[in-house]
């Protein structure tokens, strides 16, 4: 019997990150008319998801053919709604804005195919700078009363969605407390921890993750590879695997992955390989970690206990928002 596609804002509902990865998925798109024509028949999740928000899935045809306008219109439309809501983390604006930046400063130079495209890069790159300004993400805007109340109620703000998760949203307890400590590292906890060392907010997340959990911790230590296969077991679908993989980096440009943990790189690879019918999922985690770990620059014991591997998690996730931090530093010095 032919299986019911899903559809992805089902998939994607009340699961944290997902307005960031959206965000991100506009970097696919940015470059050159060769992208959006590949973008026709990308197949990952996300470019389905912001086909469907955006209205560029019904009118590809026309896109691909040159006519850019409308599909801007809606995409700048969807991007001033992030604002009123508030609904990404400061540095996935960041990365945006410089992309974007980036973008509008070779428009000029671009084919006479893009030359149409001028206008609506621009008006993109002003909305997504009103998005950060709005958003209160501008680095150093903040003196650091203000800075480490907004981290404590980040990490209120994304325990109190952990311990009482979406009821569509049923990604299992080890992607759920990945994604968690992702969201707090890429907002202004991290941005906290970034300038004024992050070892006592990681440990603060840690503790509170072991209060109150919303599935209990397990007792002694469990094999890396069996507790990797069972977290992509779980989730429901084969999509719900496919936006794992993609929430933790799948698919995006190098700059945007750079720094992720072996644990991290582990359990995208996984979700990846397991998003296709009739998957082994134990072979699949044990390819995924030995490839994660293969270059001996990383480490991830084979067995590990529940308070080593969410100190594992939570580091792992710091440390890569801190990387992607710096680049994005580094690319304003040089600008």
């Amino acid at each position: 019997m032919k299986r019911r596609a899903l559809n992805p804002s089902d998939v994607a509902g009340g699961v944290p990150l997902v307005g960031d990865r959206l965000l991100l998925e506009l970097l696919n798109d940015l470059h050159t008319a060769d992208d959006l024509v590949r973008a026709s028949v990308r197949e990952g999740f996300f470019a389905r998801l912001l086909g469907q928000v955006t209205g560029h899935r019904r009118r590809r045809d026309l896109i691909v053919k040159g006519s850019l306008a409308g599909a801007q219109r809606d995409t700048l439309s969807w991007v001033s709604s992030l604002t009123g809501r508030l609904a990404v983390t400061d540095l996935a604006v960041a990365e945006v804005a410089d992309e974007v930046g980036r973008v509008g400063g070779r428009t000029e130079e671009l084919d006479a195919r893009l030359k149409g495209t001028e206008k609506g890069v621009r008006e993109l790159a002003f909305v997504v700078a009103e998005l950060a300004e709005h958003a209160g993400n501008t680095f150093g805007q903040h003196d650091e009363r203000l800075r480490k109340i907004e981290s404590s109620l980040a990490i209120d703000n994304a325990v109190r969605r952990w311990r009482h998760p979406h009821p569509g949203s049923r990604l299992g307890w080890l992607c759920a407390a990945v994604l968690l400590a992702r969201e707090v590292a890429t907002g202004p906890a991290g941005e906290l921890a970034v300038s004024k060392g992050g070892g006592h907010i990681e440990r603060e997340l840690v503790e509170r993750m072991f209060q109150d959990p919303p599935t209990p911790w397990y007792q002694g230590v469990r094999s890396v590879v069996g507790m990797l296969a069972e977290a992509t077991r779980e989730l429901p679908s084969e999509d719900h695997r496919l936006m794992v993989a993609e929430l933790l980096g799948e698919g995006l440009p190098d700059g945007t992955t750079c720094g992720r943990g072996p644990l991290t790189t582990a359990l995208c690879g996984t979700a990846l390989a397991a998003a296709t019918p009739d998957a082994d999922h134990t072979a699949v985690a044990r390819t995924a970690l030995g490839r994660a770990v293969g270059s001996g620059s990383s480490y991830v014991a084979g067995s590990l206990t529940a308070e080593e591997l969410l100190r594992q998690i939570v580091r792992e996730q710091f440390a890569e928002a801190a990387t992607r931090r710096s680049r994005l530093q580094a690319a304003e010095g040089n600008s």
